[in-house]
């Protein structure tokens, strides 16, 4: 069994029920809890990747916004989030925290029209902040984007024709948002996978839910290679959720691992993609019936149960995972020496994410790095990367560039519109073998 750490136990004055993901910079983590701090309404935290330094950042007090659900969204120096319930309005608020918990800002407060009642969390794309809330609007849920300078805000309604009680979070792919929402379209209560363009026009009716196929999904998707992964919280052939892949058009359903209770169940939160490999973990179900970490290949093959909860070590996790450094991090709502959750760390064995990188077979340079989207990749070795292309992922593992056919040693790269932020390149031969890789920073 993989080496397993609870870097925390919340104990309600630390904060209590945390249902998001911890947000990694460095070697600190920043999350939220749904309730405990100061005033019971929920706190944002950090804490040193060794379970040291804990820092209550913000207490939610009622006026600031209460129950905070979802993670946070690191930009610069600030923190991005949202608060479920109240702030001015009562149907909760997009606020700021700087990294220090000196400055809180109020960048938006929903009020039925324009949103109500956020579960999920924040999409940071080109200083705009994307997300969904689960009600408001016609009363369905609403998508919407609102810059970090608290203006301009857009919004998108559901009418349950189209969609309608979103609890996840959205994803994006060049100009194009994917999410999911609990209540389907065409009046359909199962679920569905939509699509939208950041403008919040073009939205398309990806796939539809049915019961067997999965119902109520809750998380967010993955996207990889014309691809999306997600989980439903329901559904499929035991009733317990499932995990399934699709098209980016909507064709192509696979359904890839049925739940059973033995091998979790009531997955409720998302995936995170490593190589070929999806991680994520379920509510309930395993040994003891707590909850699970579980790893799964994108075919749908070789399942592994990574870590069975057993109530002391935590429980019922209903957030996601992070991985950095061949571990994963998270976050259980119950359980612990208090029963109010915990932060803990799992080793992978070894899997990589965007940072932890493999040493390159060919010496490779980037430069400038960091640049302002506009940079160079040089090989030290022209015959190796001949007929070779490169690839760009961002933070969330979706391409972003590729340039194919190279025919000497250099690749000019230019991503102008790229926001700020850590990228993968990735150099491949016209064989698909892995050339080298490493991380390049755009910082305009």
């Amino acid at each position: 069994m993989a080496q397993y750490t609870v870097l925390l136990n919340f104990n309600g004055s630390n904060g209590k029920n945390p249902s998001g993901d911890v947000t990694l910079s460095g070697n600190t983590l920043f999350g939220m809890t749904d309730s405990g701090g100061a005033n019971n309404y929920g706190c944002v935290f950090s804490i040193s990747t060794s379970g040291s330094r804990y820092k209550d950042l913000l207490d939610f007090d009622w006026t600031n916004g209460a129950n905070p659900q979802g993670s946070l969204i690191l930009s610069g120096y600030f923190l991005y989030g949202m608060a479920y319930t109240n702030g001015v309005t009562g149907y909760g608020c997009l606020f700021s925290v700087d990294t220090t918990g000196a400055r809180y800002g109020d960048r938006l407060d929903f009020s039925s029209w324009n949103g109500a009642f956020p579960s999920g969390s924040l999409l940071l794309s080109a200083n705009e902040l994307y997300g969904m809330t689960s009600e408001g609007g016609y009363g369905e849920g609403v998508v919407f984007y609102k810059d970090v300078y608290g203006v301009g805000y857009e919004g998108f309604a559901f009418n349950d024709t189209n969609g309608g009680y979103p609890y996840g979070s959205l994803i994006i792919s060049g100009n194009v948002l994917y999410g999911m929402t609990s209540g389907g379209a065409q009046y359909n209560t199962n679920g569905n996978i939509f699509s939208v363009h950041t403008d919040l026009t073009g939205y398309k009716n990806l796939f539809v839910f049915n019961g067997a196929n999965g119902t109520s999904p809750t998380g967010a998707l993955v996207y990889a290679s014309g691809k999306l992964y997600g989980m439903t919280y329901y559904g499929g052939a035991n009733g317990d959720g499932l995990v399934f892949s699709v098209d980016t058009n909507g064709n192509r359903y696979k359904d890839l691992l049925d739940f059973d209770g033995a091998n979790g169940k009531f997955p409720d939160g998302s995936l995170i993609l490593a190589g070929n490999k999806l991680y994520g973990m379920t509510g309930g179900g395993g040994a003891n019936n707590d909850g699970i970490v579980f790893s799964v290949d994108t075919n749908g093959g070789g399942y592994k149960d990574l870590l069975d909860f057993n109530g002391t070590d935590g429980k019922a996790p209903q957030g996601d995972l992070t991985l950095a450094g061949g571990k994963l991090y998270g976050m259980t709502f119950l359980g612990g020496a208090y029963n109010s959750g915990v932060i803990f760390s799992l080793d992978t064995g070894g899997a990589t994410s965007i940072d932890q990188v493999k040493a390159p077979l060919v010496l490779l340079e980037v430069y400038p790095n960091p640049n302002n989207g506009i940079f160079t990749i040089q090989a030290d070795d022209q015959q190796s990367i001949a007929n070779s292309h490169v690839e760009i992922y961002n933070v969330f593992g979706e391409k972003v560039y590729s340039q194919f056919n190279m025919r000497n040693s250099t690749f000019n790269i230019n991503l102008p519109s790229a926001p700020n932020g850590i990228y993968l390149y990735r150099v491949i031969t016209k064989t698909g073998a892995l050339i080298g890789e490493g991380k390049v920073i755009v910082q305009k």
